[in-house]
């Protein structure tokens, strides 16, 4: 297994824009924060230990397109124990969630790329209580039936992201005790589908709070009616347009929450 990664670095960014809310006028007091993208698994591993030691740590990580590695870290002062790895096969990654179980911690963010043998899990750790479910290697059908089961029981989608192949895309997620309201899931949806869902919802009072994108193209979220009206949602961009969206967004006081890409497409969420 890969050596364990824990940093970040002020990056981000790219072109086609999907769709987004505006920003509010006024940027509000926020916690410092970092981002990056785009990063080989040395120069991840590096950006980790050097956000670390400063303070920081990560809320949201991705790995995508044969081991390239994007965060985001946030310095808020939380006292919260916290781990990160990457380069992990789904061997090492249940030996990891089995180890993080034995002492009390649980998946805040999953991501995977790759398939067959050469599937590559990356994940952030926290220790907390409070009920969860993580599942790898879902089909679309197991992935939706979780939902409905995860719902039934209290639960909600708290992280997504899919992998494999174009012909057999695969899900890992993680499910958690729903504290924050209403809230659904969308998945295996095209550019357009997905563009038309975001509208739909968003009617609803719904708004995006984890994006996912498939080696196929398709689009997958998790979608919240919590009241917040400050945040913008991306999807179809390349790693400089990310970069560009990233840059015009700080400017307004808004910071990644969420990034997520595959076959060098971003998809983020900023708030």
């Amino acid at each position: 297994m890969r050596k364990i990664a824990v940093v970040a670095s002020v990056v981000a960014g790219a072109a086609a824009p999907m769709a987004a809310v505006a920003p509010s006028a006024s940027a509000q007091t926020a916690p410092a924060w970092v981002a990056y993208h785009n990063l080989s698994a040395s120069d991840s591993v590096a950006r980790v230990k050097q956000l670390k030691a400063q303070g920081f740590r990560p809320i949201t990580v991705n790995v995508s397109d044969g081991e390239r590695y994007a965060a985001v870290w946030v310095k808020d002062g939380s006292a919260a124990e916290w781990g990160i790895w990457q380069g992990m096969s789904p061997a090492e990654f249940q030996q990891r969630f089995d180890a993080a179980l034995k002492e009390g911690a649980q998946p805040i963010s999953v991501s995977a790329t790759g398939s067959g043998s050469s599937v590559v899990f990356t994940a952030i750790f926290q220790k907390k209580g409070g009920r969860f479910v993580t599942k790898s290697n879902l089909t679309s059908a197991q992935f939706g039936a979780l939902n409905k089961e995860a719902a039934s029981k209290g639960l909600a989608l708290a992280s997504i992201d899919a992998y494999g192949d174009p012909g057999d895309v695969r899900y890992v997620a993680t499910w958690t005790a729903n504290t924050g309201g209403a809230w659904y899931y969308s998945y295996g949806k095209s550019r357009e589908a997905h563009e038309d869902y975001f509208y739909a919802k968003k009617k609803q009072g719904f708004r995006p709070v984890g994006v996912a994108v498939a080696p196929d193209g398709t689009y997958s979220a998790i979608w919240r009616k919590d009241g917040v009206n400050s945040w913008a949602h991306y999807i179809d961009m390349s790693s400089s347009g990310y970069q560009k969206r990233f840059d015009d967004l700080k400017g307004k006081g808004l910071a990644p929450v969420q990034v997520n890409a595959e076959n060098g497409r971003y998809a983020a969420i900023w708030q």
